[in-house]
Formats: structure tokens, C-alpha cells, sequence
């Protein structure tokens, strides 16, 4: 690799040192890199070399060796942006409309600067597994449909509504391994890509809102009835991709496909719950209201969150009604949950919340 290098670039190091000092200025290397645009442009990427040279001295000498360090890293960053850029175009053909997909990937390519990277669908995914598999350990058990640890402190209980980070928390609760199978396969396949274009932060108020959503449309709903999985964030996904899907219905690449895969999932994981729920035999059931709740909240929220590079006049209408919508669902939930105790189970009741403890 050394020789090659040599042999490619100590001829373009000699013509730049017209002095056979063993050094170049910056300032002609710069002028030289314009003169020769169409001559390096295959080799190395210019816009970085000047990029690394922005900042520089123009009179600043530098060696061989120094000269060789800005091609290696100029090639390399080269090589770093394409295989983003394709990274990126996947993304966009998985979640934009096909119109909007190089303006996607030009504008999310000029802003990325990985800090942070997208990794929020990651790390709930991590979080999710290693305290499934905690409880697994704890209570002995593993199936599609336990353990449910009841007693745990993140679960969301009909008893303990005063400890409030239970609205949130529930979330990394899972009842079996069927339905943390189907919250990860969800999150992890639409949440990527929705992450990677629309950057992390919106995609985390657009599942942090769905979850506490959820758990408030339970409580109001199911009152009695306990709450775990991640399914008011992962619908609230769902909702929000399935809008951009029917907005863009002649835009979109698999249209037909799409729509399909998402009705398949979604009366499958609705049927399961809603059998869980009902079952007689099952004394402590789950709610499945974080489903529907998070799903209208993905629409409500997705509308003003996510990006829309082409908005419509009728499309900011809508946003705004939303956000107005979402509101006011959110305030009269809270308000409810806090003034009105006699709709819910009284937390010092021995009969009925002894077994909640």
C-alpha cells in the first residue's frame, strides 16, 4: 500500500515542491487542487481536503509524509460519505415518499455530523431486552405470555397511580415474549429509518408522547386493569408512517405492500391483546388501550414532529388542529387522573389492592 501511494502520489508532491526543499506551502497546494479539479475528483474528495485545509495558514509548510496524511484522510472520509450516503438513501426509499427522497438525503447528508449518532430506537430496544431477560431470571419463567412481573416498580398499576414515573416506565415491561418479539421486530424496522431521516429527538417525543398517551387513555378506559409493553410508542410509530403513506399513496415505492404488511401486524397484535385481556382464565389482565391511544397520538403528534420538506397550506391546518386535539386529550387526562380518585381503585383498600403490592 505504501509503494502504491508512493508511486501515485510522490510525483504530484515533486511538482508541488518546486524548490526541492522537501516542503510545500498550503497556499500553492490549495490553488493547485482547483487548477487539477477533474484529475483528483476520482481519488480523493476535494470538498473535504478543503475542508481540512480551511482553517490552515496559507504559508504553512508542510512534508511528505504530512502531505500523504491529508490524501489517506481525504479518501477515507470519501469512502465514510458514500457508504453513508447509501445508508441514507435506504432510509429515505423505506419511509419517504419518492419525490421527497433527494431532498431527504441531500439535506439530512448536509447537516449529519453524528453527534449524537441515531441510536435511540437501539438503546429502548437494548433496555427493553436485558430487563425482559432480568425478570425471566428472577421469577424462572419464559413464553409467549409471561412473566408478567405484577409487582414490579415499572410496571403501570391500577394501585399505585401516584407513583407517576409508572405512566412512563411501563413501557419496559414486556407480558411474554410474543409481544416484546413484536414491539422490537416494529421499532426496530420502521424506527431506524424513520430516525435516520428525521433525526432521533423527533422520533423520541413521537414514542414518548405515544407512551404516556397510552398509559393515560388506560387508565381512563381499563381503570382496573394493569399495563406493560412498549406498544403505545410503537403504534404512535406506526400511525405517523402509515399517515405519510396514505398522504403520499402515488409516491410511495410498495405502496400496496406497505399498507398490507402494517394491517397484518397490527390486527394480529390487536387480536392477541385484546384475547389477553379477556380471557377468564387470567386473574391480573394487560390493557391493550396504549394501542389505539398511541396510534392516534403517532397522527397527532407525527403531523407536527416529523419532517415535511414540501408542507401544503391544508397540511399546516391539520398540524395545528392536532396539536390542539392532542392538547386537550392530554390535559383532561391528567386532570382527570388527579381529581377524580372515586373513578379508580382506592390505593388503601386491603380487599382489592393487596395483591398489587
Amino acid at each position: 500500500m505504501a509503494i502504491q501511494m508512493d508511486r501515485k502520489w510522490k510525483p504530484v508532491f515533486d511538482r508541488f515542491d518546486r524548490h526541492k526543499t522537501g516542503h510545500i506551502r498550503l497556499g500553492d497546494f490549495k490553488r493547485i487542487l482547483h487548477e487539477s479539479n477533474n484529475h483528483f475528483s476520482e481519488d480523493i474528495s476535494l470538498d473535504v481536503l478543503e475542508s481540512l485545509l480551511e482553517n490552515e495558514n496559507e504559508d504553512r509548510l508542510i512534508d511528505y509524509q504530512q502531505f500523504l496524511n491529508l490524501i489517506h484522510n481525504s479518501r477515507l472520509d470519501l469512502q465514510i460519505q458514500s457508504r453513508l450516503h447509501r445508508l441514507v438513501r435506504y432510509a429515505a426509499i423505506a419511509v419517504v415518499p419518492k419525490s421527497q427522497q433527494q431532498s431527504v438525503i441531500r439535506k439530512y447528508l448536509d447537516e449529519y455530523n453524528c453527534m449524537p449518532p441515531p441510536v435511540f430506537i437501539l438503546t429502548i430496544s437494548i433496555i427493553e431486552i436485558a430487563i425482559f431477560i432480568y425478570y425471566c431470571v428472577i421469577l424462572g419463567e419464559v413464553s409467549t405470555s409471561g412473566p408478567v412481573p405484577w409487582k414490579s416498580v415499572l410496571i403501570y398499576n391500577p394501585c399505585r397511580r401516584h407513583e407517576i414515573w409508572r405512566f412512563f416506565t411501563y413501557m419496559f415491561i414486556h407480558a411474554g415474549f410474543y409481544h416484546l418479539f413484536s414491539n422490537l421486530l416494529v421499532q426496530l424496522l420502521l424506527g431506524i429509518p424513520l430516525e435516520m431521516v428525521h433525526k432521533w429527538w423527533r422520533i423520541a417525543i413521537v414514542y414518548i408522547t405515544g407512551v404516556i398517551a397510552g398509559s393515560l387513555a388506560s387508565s381512563l378506559s381499563d381503570p382496573h386493569t394493569f399495563l406493560a409493553g412498549a406498544s403505545g410508542g410503537v403504534y404512535a410509530l406506526l400511525a405517523a408512517h402509515l399517515a405519510n403513506i396514505v398522504l403520499n399513496w402515488d409516491e410511495m415505492d410498495f405502496n400496496w405492500a406497505r399498507l398490507l404488511s402494517i394491517i397484518v401486524f397490527v390486527s394480529t397484535d390487536i387480536s392477541v391483546a385484546v384475547y389477553d385481556r379477556y380471557r377468564t382464565n387470567v386473574r391480573n389482565r394487560v390493557s391493550y388501550s396504549a394501542h389505539l391511544a398511541g396510534s392516534l397520538i403517532g397522527l397527532f403528534v407525527g403531523f407536527n414532529v416529523l419532517r415535511n420538506l414540501k408542507a401544503k397550506r391544508w397540511e399546516l391546518i391539520l398540524a395545528w388542529f392536532s396539536l390542539t386535539v392532542y392538547i386537550i386529550f392530554m390535559t383532561v387526562a391528567i386532570l382527570f387522573n388527579i381529581f377524580y380518585d372515586d373513578y379508580f381503585y382506592n390505593p388503601n383498600d386491603p380487599d382489592v389492592c393487596k395483591q398489587a403490592y
